[in-house]
């Protein structure tokens, strides 16, 4: 019980008996194991529970275990726990899969997940977190190692809109290492359920088209500058020649409450900008090479000029002053 096992610790912190150090961690280990294993198995826990398991980890934090906690925390108990939830559906196929799958997710992201980050609160500030351990762990073990593709791929398949709030926040965790094949093949089961949809390598529809959408200065920089000695000392500075045309252009108005017709002033219209050709037409210069060819002429910034295709409306405000 709870009872007891707080006399434990307060016995051997109270012991000086220096071979009960490893007792006293193996100890702890053991309960927050068990506790951690129990939270996968939908046990709920004891009364006062919790504040035993964050002593229990502020102690362990303590010892050598402390700078091997994530790996612990990650092998001994979020994979055995993992294992659990997925031992109960992986057998399933189909719509049965996608219900199983959704109810799944719920128990975990609305009750497992909280408690682990409860448990585990001593710990928080670590990168990488419990609650990015924990997802990373459901999207590898779980999502990953299912027939989720063929059973999304179903002529009638409904999804339940738990899995695809499952995929959206899976593919919102990433690993600090960047882009792995598993996130990879992640974004294939998310195109699946949300169209169109902004991957690592484009913008998928629901056609299967590929738009691509990576950076266009960033790779014609790569072009241009191939190594490092080849880039310029300085970061370009991007700066508007129409730094001193107003980009909001006042409007003069007639306050129709004053009877002396006074003027009064607001700002109504901004001064539109060009906008950019579509993608698959390029009859003029497109903006980016604008940007390159001034960055080439001039290492000490990019000018744009922003007084193309001003708005007829402008002309329309000096007409309405005129008259006035």
């Amino acid at each position: 019980s709870v009872s007891v096992f707080l006399s434990v610790f307060h016995f051997h912190d109270l012991s000086s008996n220096p071979t009960s150090a490893a007792d006293r961690q193996s100890d702890r280990k053991n309960y927050i194991h068990n506790a951690v294993i129990a939270v996968f198995q939908r046990k709920d826990l004891g009364e006062n529970e919790l504040y035993v398991l964050n002593e229990g980890v502020r102690q362990l934090l303590k010892t050598e275990l402390g700078s091997f906690f994530t790996e612990y925390l990650q092998n001994q108990l979020l994979t055995k726990g993992m294992v659990i939830l997925r031992d109960k559906i992986h057998f399933y196929e189909g719509q049965k899969l996608l219900d199983s799958l959704a109810e799944t997710w719920d128990f975990f992201f609305c009750d497992v997940l909280s408690m682990l980050q409860a448990i585990f609160y001593p710990v928080q500030g670590k990168e990488p977190s419990v609650r990015q351990l924990a997802l990373l762990h459901f999207r590898n073990i779980i999502t990953l190692n299912i027939k989720l593709d063929d059973a999304l791929t179903r002529p009638r398949a409904r999804v339940p809109p738990s899995i695809i709030q499952m995929l959206l926040i899976l593919q919102g965790v990433h690993e600090s290492k960047g882009v792995s094949s598993d996130y990879l093949k992640l974004e294939c089961l998310v195109q699946k359920v949300v169209s169109p949809y902004l991957g690592t390598h484009g913008l998928f529809s629901g056609d299967g088209s590929v738009a691509q959408s990576s950076c266009v200065l960033e790779k014609r920089l790569l072009r241009r500058w191939p190594r490092s000695s080849d880039s310029p000392a300085k970061n370009p500075v991007v700066r508007s020649k129409s730094y001193n045309m107003p980009m909001l252009t006042p409007v003069a108005e007639y306050d129709p409450e004053s009877s002396a017709g006074a003027r009064r002033h607001s700002v109504c219209q901004m001064t539109s900008c060009a906008e950019e050709p579509d993608v698959c037409e390029d009859p003029s210069p497109p903006i980016v090479d604008q940007i390159l060819e001034s960055l080439d002429s001039d290492t000490e910034g990019i000018f744009i000029d922003f007084r193309r295709q001003r708005s007829s409306s402008s002309d329309f405000s000096r007409e309405s002053e005129s008259a006035a």
